[in-house]
């Protein structure tokens, strides 16, 4: 039961890289690649609190503290929806969405100008993927306009 939630955790990133790799075409090497590094992450960390527990069986390393429990599985609640709503919504809109929901889930306070900085930051992380290092990303509307848009400007 000790590991659990570490188990929990591995079968839910393997849940979402299977279904990012079912998005098909060059749309689904950005999921696939966030997907895969939530696995592997998944897996060290697990390896990592088993090993703690063993060494160390009286502490629990891997333990959520309970006022903090709600925040965390609101923050696995928005990134897992993440991953759904790329196909349909496009990296541009998803990822806003979720980094403002999930920064909104861990703060206690918000800064009202912290959306606005999100979307300076997604802006130039799209602008970078797309012209600068050719990654396709999912595409939604606002993603192909801003394509057409940066294009025209050629």
């Amino acid at each position: 039961m000790r590991l659990a939630l570490c188990g929990l955790l591995i079968a839910f990133s393997a849940v979402l890289l299977w279904q990012a790799i079912l998005i098909g075409g060059q749309a689904s090497v950005y999921p696939t690649f966030v997907c895969a590094g939530a696995l592997v992450f998944s897996v060290v960390y697990t390896a990592r609190q088993a090993m703690a527990g063993a060494i160390w069986p009286e502490q629990a390393p891997y333990a959520i503290p309970r006022p903090a429990l709600a925040r965390v599985a609101v923050f696995v609640a928005v990134w897992s929806l993440y991953v759904v709503a790329l196909p349909t919504l496009g990296f541009i809109i998803s990822t806003w969405l979720a980094l403002v929901a999930s920064s909104f889930a861990v703060m206690r306070r918000m800064n009202l100008l912290l959306p606005l900085w999100i979307a300076i930051f997604v802006g130039v992380l799209a602008v970078l993927l797309k012209l600068v290092l050719y990654v396709p990303v999912p595409q939604g509307w606002l993603d192909i306009q801003l394509e057409v848009f940066l294009y025209s400007l050629r």
